[in-house]
């Protein structure tokens, strides 16, 4: 379950930081160089047959679809309270709101889970799993390195607070 929270907090993430890469010379994000690319990465690190990708990618395409519109429903039910204060009710709403889509989520995975299985064998899948992991790792650092290069090193971003100096003592707490 917290390996399926953490897939979820990172594809909203990258769902929201992706309206501001740019991995392409035109400068604007491209859902379908998206694809592409993603598709290319997964089929070669799992090592996926010509076959095996075109039986596959039409299946995982369609649960991230659903998965996109769950996390659709997340976003717009907490921009409903546009950065007003809220009640502790409103709060455990919210809080109960975003749990019950890490649930809605998870069913899904784990029904298009058995669909995977009737075009991939196990080892496969498992490969494919690895490859987004990765793939997403790799996305993350992009977007980080691309935003980090607005900003001076060292330097707070907006928004963020100035990180404390480094004490003038060693951990083991010995001067």
């Amino acid at each position: 379950m917290k390996q399926i929270i953490t897939i979820v907090c990172l594809l909203l993430t990258l769902s929201v930081s992706a309206q501001d890469r740019r991995p392409n010379r035109s400068g604007q994000f491209s859902p379908a160089e998206y694809a592409k690319q993603q598709r290319e990465f997964f089929t070669k690190n799992a090592e996926l047959t010509q076959e095996e990708a075109d039986a596959f990618f039409p299946i995982y395409n369609e649960l991230q679809q659903k998965k996109r519109e769950i996390n659709r429903e997340i976003r717009m039910a907490m921009r409903q309270e546009g950065g007003a204060v809220i009640s502790e009710e409103q709060s455990l709403k919210a809080i109960d709101a975003k749990a019950d889509a890490n649930i809605r989520i998870a069913e899904l995975e784990k029904e298009y889970l058995k669909k995977f299985k009737e075009v991939l064998p196990a080892s496969k899948i498992l490969k494919v799993q690895n490859a987004e992991e990765q793939f997403n790792s790799q996305i993350l650092k992009d977007i980080q390195q691309s935003r980090g290069h607005q900003f001076q090193q060292g330097q707070p971003r907006p928004g963020q607070q100035q990180r404390p100096q480094q004490l003038p003592f060693n951990r083991s707490g010995q001067n």
